[in-house]
């Protein structure tokens, strides 16, 4: 459900829906509603924005994500 053409859940533009992929995929098994609310709920990490915002500021803040949901993957308490 997170290719051939459908629009990604969480996403806004390229840099977002890379780390929509990444953390349904990762966090959420492809579950698209835990990661749409994972994209658009502001965390303490990223000082009050979103991953979707974040995501989309630069490739900085993109692989800054991506870091992110590897660290909640490997049991980083957040």
């Amino acid at each position: 459900m997170l290719q051939n053409g459908v629009q990604v859940v969480g996403g806004i533009g390229a840099r977002s829906t890379q780390a929509a992929i990444e953390a349904a995929t990762r966090l959420y098994a492809g579950d698209l509603i835990s990661t749409l609310l994972f994209m658009n709920k502001s965390h303490p990490w990223l000082d009050g924005q979103t991953p979707i915002e974040r995501a989309e500021q630069s490739d900085e803040g993109l692989e800054f994500v991506i870091d992110m949901i590897g660290a909640i993957e490997s049991g980083v308490y957040i």
